[in-house]
């Protein structure tokens, strides 16, 4: 065989390998980090797989790029949590025509909690209706896999009741940044006492003056002694409420994504255990 020839099928060797991870049809796109894990898990990581929104980045109220757009051109399946939650992934499914590529986890309105995916009994039913949506896209799942992590969910929860188990009555109580928390207070036995914001897909809004009088009001006559903010967002309306209602500064949760991969929180259990440990600690705190 000739040095040229050679050559050229050590090149060939080398781009079979290649080819396995450019092919697009198994590829899944989800619209943020928490259902991308899923997706992973569920399908036992056999697929491509990633998320539009990065870790850090903002849900409410996102733009789809041009990069973005090239992304999802390229996906066999799309996966969503609601379209009311994500509008801007909803239209443009509708507008390129692949909304029977689109998953949505929680087809139904959206409840005021909008947070869904931190309610243990809701994730269930999302992983086992993402199965099936994988499953009819013609992408293989693990049902092994599906009972691993349904099990690794019930140990969250467990977990997560207990760290809020010590908390007093009174030490239950706690304002957001916006609304979405509602189901997961319910779920723990917590109470959201009001939101700085009042739509959730206005990050960069400040309340009304009498809203924020409201809810001044609302934290001195109910004793409310915390307010949380959004990790990586701005703080600054949150920040000015608490030195207001002359109460410590705010607790900054990440409840919307998860940490980069090898840092805490890089996992829907290991995400919902951290917050909930920073929230019990910050209603202890006096």
């Amino acid at each position: 065989m000739s040095t040229l020839s050679r050559f050229l099928l050590l090149l060939l060797c080398l781009a079979l390998p290649l080819a396995g991870w450019t092919k697009t049809e198994e590829q899944v796109v989800s619209s943020f980090t928490i259902p991308n894990e899923w997706v992973g898990r569920v399908t036992a990581h056999k697929i491509i797989h990633l998320p539009l929104i990065p870790s850090g980045g903002e849900l409410h109220g996102y733009s789809i790029s041009a990069a973005d757009t090239r992304t999802l051109t390229k996906a066999k399946l799309i996966v969503g949590i609601n379209p009311e939650l994500e509008p801007w992934l909803a239209k443009w499914a509708q507008a390129n025509r692949r909304e029977k590529d689109l998953l949505w986890l929680y087809p139904a309105p959206l409840p005021s909690g909008s947070h869904l995916w931190t309610v243990p009994a809701e994730v269930k039913r999302m992983i086992t209706r993402l199965k099936t949506g994988l499953e009819s896209a013609g992408v293989e799942t693990s049902e092994d896999a599906l009972g691993q992590i349904l099990m690794e969910i019930e140990s969250t929860e467990r977990d997560v009741r207990d760290t809020f188990a010590r908390l007093q009555p009174h030490e239950r109580q706690f304002v957001t940044q916006h609304p979405g928390l509602e189901n997961f207070a319910e779920a723990f036995g917590l109470k959201v006492a009001g939101s700085i914001l009042a739509c959730s897909s206005a990050e960069s809004a400040d309340p009304s003056a009498k809203h924020y009088a409201d809810l001044l009001k609302a934290i001195r006559t109910q004793k409310v002694r915390v307010i949380l903010s959004d990790e990586g967002q701005n703080p600054a309306a949150a920040q000015q409420l608490a030195k207001d209602a002359g109460i410590k500064a705010p607790t900054a949760l990440s409840f919307e994504y998860l940490q980069k991969p090898g840092t805490p929180g890089d996992t829907w259990a290991t995400m919902m255990r951290l917050n909930a440990r920073k929230l019990a600690e910050a209603l202890q705190q006096p």
